[in-house]
């Protein structure tokens, strides 16, 4: 597994949807620098073969942001976060990483700690935001 840190020329943009109203419209990279994001991967993940970010709406509902991958399938465990990353009905965000025998995992990160992490001081620790606890499966009401 290859660790590199991603700049927005690498985010790719997608326009699928998972369960989301129409009016949510989170973009990959739209909007001005807010945050940074760490992706820390558990062992039991295992090799990556694809890594996406979600806006989520801090129940079960995700809305699909971004590729997380380069066009090589290479994983970034730092990269940069947009304010238009995340909307008002969706002001979290989740990371999966889908390993080669397709399984998938998420972490979250609740609307509080995007909030925080998007007002703190741009390039510092207080306004990164961490990837670090795992789940098989994805997020539900909590």
């Amino acid at each position: 597994m290859k660790i590199k840190r991603i700049t927005p020329a690498f985010a790719l943009p997608l326009a699928l949807c998972l369960a989301a109203p129409a009016m949510a419209e989170p973009d990959c990279s739209g909007g001005g620098y807010a945050a940074d994001a760490l992706v820390v991967p558990a062992p039991e993940i295992g090799d990556i073969e694809t890594s996406t970010q979600y806006a989520w709406d801090g129940g079960g509902r995700l809305v699909e942001v971004c590729n997380l991958l380069t066009e090589g399938a290479d994983f970034f465990a730092t990269w940069s976060l947009f304010s238009g990353e995340i909307d008002a009905v969706y002001p979290g965000i989740c990371v999966s990483l889908t390993n080669t025998q397709g399984v998938e995992w998420f972490s979250c990160a609740a609307a509080d700690v995007v909030a925080a992490a998007f007002a703190a001081a741009p390039q510092t620790e207080a306004g990164i935001i961490r990837f670090e606890a795992w789940e098989p499966q994805a997020p539900t009401l909590q």
